[in-house]
């Protein structure tokens, strides 16, 4: 059988390409190599009956009808593919992965620093403000000490420890609005569904409908997470909810206070005015303020 194929036919377009004088990793050149790999591989597939590369056994491929040289000239490709490009291209991944390594080892190193200079910074203002206080305690310890004594009374201690425990419950709570009420329902279960759809798997506890019954309207269902990071994860992925279907009108918030929950229907009655007003623009509410966006990359 006379020689078919070619190296030449397959190494052209590597020699001519090259990996480059940079020694960069090139998606050109890796695309190169890949196309020279599959026309061989296609070739012999033709030649020895078969429909995948990786059934070319020894046994397959020791066919007397195949000539020595056409063998020469397959075997020459491979070795060439693999010692001229494949093994030069991982040795330039493998630098170039150390590289990003090296490089992400020295931004924590940074970061690390400045998480230490801004805890040192913090340091230095408290104790400023605690020479402040102690300042002012003294100037007015007169007109202290007359009413220290119901200051400090057991009630209003027990009252702000109250408050304090209290609001940090609530910054573990989420309320999620519009989801339909059914009669026996598992409220966690519905809850991990939604959780679902936005990747997140925390563990519920205390997951229950809030308020009272009223005809047309869903109640609303609390529940409590560990801690309060997962609480700004969850809020942060609930504007996903109104793009997949069966839960665009299903809304979740933090659980805020009754004076929180004005001052947030204030401000969305506002927003709501201003896209009216101004509806070339983009208004959206964030950290208690309207906020005008400069580009859609800001919202």
């Amino acid at each position: 059988m006379a020689v078919q194929y070619k190296a030449k036919r397959y190494l052209d377009e590597l020699a001519e390409t090259g990996i480059g004088e940079d020694n960069h990793f090139g998606e050109d050149y890796l695309r190169e190599v890949y196309n020279a790999s599959k026309s061989m591989f296609s070739d012999m597939c033709k030649v020895f009956g078969s429909d995948d590369p990786s059934k070319l056994f020894p046994e397959n491929l020791n066919k007397p009808t195949v000539v020595k040289a056409q063998m020469a000239e397959w075997l020459f490709s491979a070795v060439y593919i693999l010692d001229r490009c494949c093994l030069p291209l991982m040795s330039i991944a493998k630098n170039q992965i150390e590289s990003l390594q090296e490089e992400k080892i020295s931004d924590q190193k940074e970061v690390i620093d400045l998480q230490k200079k801004l805890i040192s910074k913090k340091d230095e203002e408290l104790g400023q403000v605690s020479k402040t206080v102690e300042a002012e305690l003294k100037s007015y310890s007169s007109v202290l000490q007359q009413s220290c004594t119901t200051a400090l009374s057991p009630k209003n201690i027990a009252t702000a420890v109250k408050k304090i425990a209290n609001e940090e419950d609530r910054s573990k709570e989420v309320v999620v609005f519009g989801v339909a009420e059914e009669q026996g329902e598992c409220t966690t279960s519905r809850v991990k569904g939604i959780l679902e759809h936005l990747e997140e798997k925390p563990v519920i506890a205390d997951c229950r409908r809030i308020g009272q019954r009223a005809t047309g309207t869903f109640r609303p269902i609390k529940f409590s997470v560990k801690s309060s990071d997962i609480v700004y994860q969850i809020l942060r992925k609930a504007k996903r909810l109104k793009d997949i279907e069966g839960y665009k009108t299903v809304y979740i918030s933090p659980n805020r206070t009754p004076e929180e929950r004005i001052s947030r229907r204030t401000l969305v009655s506002e927003l709501k005015k201003k896209r009216l007003e101004d509806q070339s623009s983009h208004y959206f509410i964030r950290k208690g303020e309207i906020v005008k966006a400069e580009s859609w990359f800001d919202c």
